[in-house]
């Protein structure tokens, strides 16, 4: 695996569109959305966020990658301004709204004043799902934190994938229902 830098969005973006394509989560995210790019401008926007304030990890073939968070906090910008309001005012209140509210349940999840690392997505293409490129992407991270004494966190909303994670040692330590499916959040 390799850190991705800046210029490898189109590869991680490529890999992250055909990985949650018909996601049911991420399209209850969007339904409110008139836009017709809503889903790609999500993953622009998940991009952008993610390689200012966390790491992103990609696979030697660029057939999977990873967006990990922690603790750390964007810095306020004209940068994170325009692009947050682009993001408003490309995606729509409605939609906006919701993601909003659901990071705020997400990171109330989280430690307060504690380190902690955060899966955000793990994306595979589909054509290599089942393969081992996730694993190979979360195991190093896994070890280094757990080594550190450092608990990880993600949530799913995929209820198969809570059984790959229970198997590199996450449990579930609280769920949420949304209109049409179950938030199964975990931590190491």
């Amino acid at each position: 695996m390799r850190k991705a830098e800046h210029k490898d969005k189109a590869i991680v973006t490529t890999i992250l569109a055909a990985s949650f394509k018909n996601d049911p989560h991420i399209n209850w995210f969007l339904e409110e959305s008139r836009n017709r790019n809503k889903f790609n401008i999500l993953i622009d926007y998940v991009f952008e966020e993610t390689i200012r304030k966390g790491e992103i990890y990609i696979s030697k073939d660029n057939m999977a990658t990873a967006l990990w968070e922690s603790e750390k906090k964007e810095k306020f910008s004209l940068n994170y301004i325009l692009r947050n309001l682009s993001f408003l005012f490309s995606i729509g209140i409605k939609s906006t709204i919701r993601i909003l509210k659901m990071n705020k349940l997400i990171y109330s999840q989280f430690p307060k004043h504690r380190s902690y690392f955060h899966l955000y997505l793990i994306g595979v293409l589909p054509e290599v799902q089942g393969k081992g490129l996730a694993s190979s992407l979360m195991n190093p991270i896994l070890a280094e934190k757990k080594a550190n004494k450092i608990p990880v966190y993600l949530e799913t909303a995929n209820p198969k994938n809570v059984e790959i994670y229970k198997r590199k040692g996450f449990s579930i330590f609280n769920t949420f229902q949304t209109e049409n499916t179950t938030i199964y959040f975990m931590k190491t």
